[in-house]
């Protein structure tokens, strides 16, 4: 996992007012938690934090340097404003390099799979594993290489190559990736209308025509004149 240095400065319980003015003066707030720290209320370099967030990602370890103090840090939370996007705050996480921690990383493909020439479609079910282990150990992203993939070809987790020192928590027998043939939808063709011909009784439970309706109803009246006679 890369490592990155990153200045912050130590802040009071802030209000909602003084948040905001941070926030207008070009800081974001933050607090960080660990071990012998009840939660130290902070106040970073939006620009800074930005360069390293776009560059690195969220899967990286922070040295975050307080006063003189510098604690190895993860990124455990940020909260951004669900209009535009902006980061409104952060939550470190101070981890002890001598211990193993337990988190997830990413899990990404690279190259274009041999199966996608021939017609099929990569589909990734997996985009994150769970593991353990100490925090300069851990890689900040899995790469796949799925140019060899053909399709029904699959890449289980059982499959990813990670150091012996990190323990893997996701089932060894959980799909990654894998070359399916599409799904066509097959169209009903339309059934034609069937009219009867002139002179075709029609089926029982079924409505004769109009013309041979008439017909047969101009019958019946005639007949009834006849008999009234």
């Amino acid at each position: 996992m890369k490592r990155v240095q990153l200045k912050a400065e130590k802040r009071e319980v802030s209000t909602k007012g003084m948040l905001n003015k941070y926030r207008h003066e070009g800081f974001i707030p933050g607090i960080v938690y660990g071990e012998n720290l009840n939660g130290l209320s902070v106040i970073i370099n939006e620009r800074e934090f930005l360069v390293i967030a776009k560059k690195e990602g969220r899967n990286v370890l922070v040295d975050l340097e307080v006063q003189g103090n510098v604690y190895p840090t993860i990124f455990k939370e940020i909260q951004r404003n669900p209009i535009g996007g902006k980061i409104l705050h952060v939550d470190f996480e101070a981890v002890n390099l001598e211990k193993p921690i337990y988190t997830t990383i990413p899990v990404v493909t690279k190259g274009e799979a041999k199966g996608i020439k021939m017609g099929g479609i990569l589909d990734q079910g997996l985009y994150k594993v769970e593991v353990e282990g100490l925090i300069t150990d851990l890689p900040d992203r899995i790469e796949i290489d799925v140019t060899d993939l053909e399709i029904k070809n699959v890449y289980y987790v059982k499959d990813l190559k990670i150091s012996e020192k990190i323990k893997l928590y996701t089932p060894l027998d959980t799909v990654v990736v894998s070359v399916v043939t599409p799904t066509v939808e097959e169209v009903p063709a339309p059934v034609a209308e069937v009219v009867p011909e002139e002179g075709v009784v029609a089926a029982p439970g079924t409505e004769a025509p109009k013309e041979e309706k008439g017909k047969e109803e101009k019958g019946k009246e005639e007949k009834a004149k006849e008999e009234k006679k």
